[in-house]
């Protein structure tokens, strides 16, 4: 098993955040808040725009897939300029009658047909696999060949919901995002920066598969230089130049996004039983450690709630 087969195989959504086929005509533009969630939009027929927060907008056409794996502010239009209203107001004077298909915009404009969705991901979205991804990932009608049978069950299933929708859609939305992503991987060079462009090179995807498969270990610069061949000062230079931050630093992400999804498991051991999983031998020295790279306590991390579907609906 390679290294991200590793990544992808841990890839899980918890929660159903909005999933709607969009039949909307020109001018519209739609605002969507920042969120701590995975949200993708495939566009079935027409054209739009995505205005990233922090990038560049980017002209969609029929066909196209575009990934927004940490949730980051963004609008959808028919063009580039077109303003955009938050989505939740648009909704509260639409009122309609069925989540799952939607529209925007006015009455007598080019039409544009997408498929709009956000679900949150165990431990508040902070999966190994999703940590690492760019902001956005685009792709063209092109690349998106394997999606499409997803896509268009997901379309059906919308059109005509039945029991379980969410989960559903939930699990064939699992599907879109693992192929999306594996598809994006065949598009970057080899020299190309990142986690995912670094599986290009066999020496530092050793190294990485070695983390995935025990983050726990007490890993060392001079362990992992063995393993891939190099010298220390050579791995440590190639990982921050194709991984983007240090050897030590990646393996105490990994961790804690470990930690973080035994803490929100509904069986969640013991804090001080979490801390030695992922290589810590005190619950304070975890703590610490947790606190520093997460931004909160790990006390704040609360098990998800069994009994119920785990694509439940937040609305």
């Amino acid at each position: 098993m390679d290294v991200l087969e590793t990544a992808l195989s841990r890839f899980r959504f918890s929660k159903t955040l909005y999933c709607a086929h969009c039949t909307n005509r020109a001018p519209w533009g739609v605002s969507l808040a920042e969120t701590r969630a995975v949200q993708f939009h495939a566009v079935r027929s027409g054209r739009a725009w995505i205005r990233v927060q922090g990038e560049q907008p980017v002209a969609l056409e029929a066909g196209d897939f575009v990934l927004v794996p940490h949730g980051t502010a963004h609008d959808v239009a028919d063009e580039r300029d077109t303003p955009a209203v938050p989505v939740g107001e648009q909704l509260a004077a639409q009122q309609p009658a069925t989540p799952w298909v939607l529209g925007f915009g006015g009455s007598g404009g080019a039409v544009t047909e997408m498929i709009c969705a956000a679900f949150a991901c165990a431990a508040d979205c902070n999966d190994p696999l999703l940590s690492f991804l760019p902001k956005v990932i685009h792709l063209r009608g092109a690349e998106t060949a394997s999606l499409e049978p997803i896509l268009s069950l997901a379309e059906r299933e919308m059109r005509a919901p039945g029991q379980a929708t969410d989960a559903v859609l939930a699990r064939l939305a699992e599907i879109v995002v693992v192929e999306a992503v594996r598809s994006y991987v065949k598009t970057l060079s080899p020299g190309q920066c990142g986690w995912l462009g670094a599986l290009h090179d066999p020496q530092i995807s050793r190294v990485l598969l070695a983390i995935h498969e025990a983050p726990a270990r007490r890993w060392t610069l001079a362990g992992l230089a063995a393993l891939a061949s190099m010298s220390r000062t050579s791995l440590a230079t190639r990982f921050r130049q194709l991984v983007g931050t240090s050897v030590h630093a990646y393996i105490a992400r990994l961790r804690m996004l470990a930690a973080a999804s035994l803490l929100e498991d509904p069986k969640r051991p013991k804090l001080a039983r979490v801390a030695a999983e992922v290589g810590y031998g005190s619950e304070a020295a975890f703590s610490r450690a947790f606190l520093r790279e997460m931004g909160y306590a790990p006390t704040k991390l609360r098990p998800r709630v069994t009994g119920k579907d785990p694509a439940e609906r937040s609305a």
